[in-house]
């Protein structure tokens, strides 16, 4: 990752009202239990998950990221980075698959990008974490787990995600630094107890949120675009429109 782009990478954290009119979703469901919710009330928490990234990576090979270029954050060094080293990957099976079901409904994407929330990785291995449920996905994510496990291995995903660490820490702080629980309830969604924010540099248009309910506890996913040239906004600025610093 080149110095200059990891000093001028800024954080544009977008509201969900630019493009989606509700933070509810069906992609993915609860099963929150008392340690998570004792964990994650009244807070914010922003990252750059790996398994996202992951995702985010073979979506960006696809033939319908490389032709809509509204879908992934071309103009960044990362993004360039990034496909000198997964361009070689473009036949990869998971490729291949994700392709194909994107090329019969685009639409997919959005279920596809939430569903992804709700893994981990765990030694390489992409597993569904405890406190979810996607049972209503549209993608059927128990091939793609394994479609993404060999992704991971055949390409040395670790590696890649390892040497941007740097990048994603900033990211990670620009968000906890230009944003606040307190604001995210007056300005997203304050129906919820809790916010995750999903930070990744290839996000362009997908910056909506997924609201993911349960009995004793709702919390909204929050997925930011990122800006560069050294400017950040929060979400109670892009509503009204971004002002530039």
């Amino acid at each position: 990752m080149t110095r200059k782009f990891t000093q001028t990478a800024a954080l544009l954290v977008s509201a969900a009202a630019m493009f989606f009119t509700s933070c509810k979703s069906y992609n993915v469901a609860s099963r929150f239990n008392s340690k998570y919710i004792s964990a994650n009330s009244g807070k914010l928490n922003a990252t750059v998950p790996e398994n996202f990234e992951l995702g985010y990576t073979m979506l960006a090979l696809t033939d319908l990221a490389q032709k809509d270029t509204s879908i992934i954050n071309q103009n960044t060094a990362y993004y360039r980075e990034l496909m000198a080293w997964f361009n070689k990957y473009k036949d990869n099976k998971g490729v291949k698959q994700l392709n194909a079901d994107l090329s019969r409904n685009p639409k997919l994407v959005k279920s596809y990008l939430d569903g992804l929330y709700a893994f981990q990785l765990n030694d390489g291995r992409f597993a569904l974490k405890s406190s979810y449920r996607i049972d209503l996905n549209k993608v059927d994510f128990k091939r793609y787990a394994i479609l993404l496990e060999k992704f991971y291995k055949a390409t040395n995903f670790h590696e890649f995600y390892a040497q941007h660490a740097d990048l994603y820490t900033q990211m990670v702080q620009k968000a906890n630094s230009t944003y606040t629980y307190e604001e995210a309830q007056k300005t997203v969604n304050g129906a919820v107890k809790g916010y995750q924010v999903v930070l990744s540099p290839l996000t362009k248009v997908y910056a909506g949120t997924m609201e993911i309910k349960g009995h004793a506890y709702s919390e909204c996913i929050i997925f930011p675009r990122l800006a560069v040239e050294g400017r950040s906004y929060a979400m109670k600025e892009a509503i009204k429109g971004p002002k530039s610093e």
